[in-house]
């Protein structure tokens, strides 16, 4: 397993760690990086309904949540 695969897998790894201990009702956004530690897209998840989303820029996710829970 080269560098970059390694560190794709402990970002996962690490995220989903976040999200059970941070295990509530509140919708949860992060920003999943690339190997040069740029943002390379951004994911939403609802554990009250299940949903979730991945995005390509903080204005898309900003524009999907207003939709869903400011109608």
């Amino acid at each position: 397993m080269n560098k970059f695969n390694l560190l794709l897998s402990f970002q996962r790894i690490w995220r989903h760690f976040v999200i059970w201990m941070n295990s509530s009702s509140d919708l949860q956004v992060w920003q999943e990086l690339d190997h040069r530690g740029h943002a390379s897209c951004w994911h939403a998840y609802d554990p009250m309904t299940g949903r979730s989303a991945c995005f390509g820029s903080e204005e898309e996710m900003r524009i999907w949540i207003d939709k869903c829970y400011y109608r």
